[in-house]
């Protein structure tokens, strides 16, 4: 994963088990998550492999968010963050791919 991904992916890690939360630090993670969330669905995009369902978890994250379901919503996104690195792994192995006779 990217750095930023990698960081964002942390925080947010650490944010849910630090126990005692203030809404706000939460709102900031959730914003974070989704923002990598959106990064990776962008550079997949541009790899020609976006995953069928990145979209709709994206969507699916920002909408437990704005209901206030933050620790479902990090995880949601958090999840499409962490599919970037199979899908530059297929990237990678589609430009060798093909019939080799």
């Amino acid at each position: 994963m990217k750095l930023k991904t990698k960081l964002a992916t942390a925080m947010a890690s650490l944010l849910l088990t630090a126990g005692a939360l203030n809404t706000t630090a939460f709102a900031g993670a959730v914003d974070d998550a989704i923002a990598a969330a959106k990064k990776a669905q962008k550079e997949a995009a541009a790899l020609g492999f976006e995953w069928r369902d990145m979209g709709k978890m994206i969507k699916k994250a920002e909408a437990l968010a704005k209901e206030g379901k933050t620790k479902k919503a990090i995880k949601i996104a958090n999840t499409v963050a962490a599919e970037i690195e199979p899908i530059r792994k297929q990237a990678e192995l589609a430009k060798t791919a093909g019939p080799h006779f």
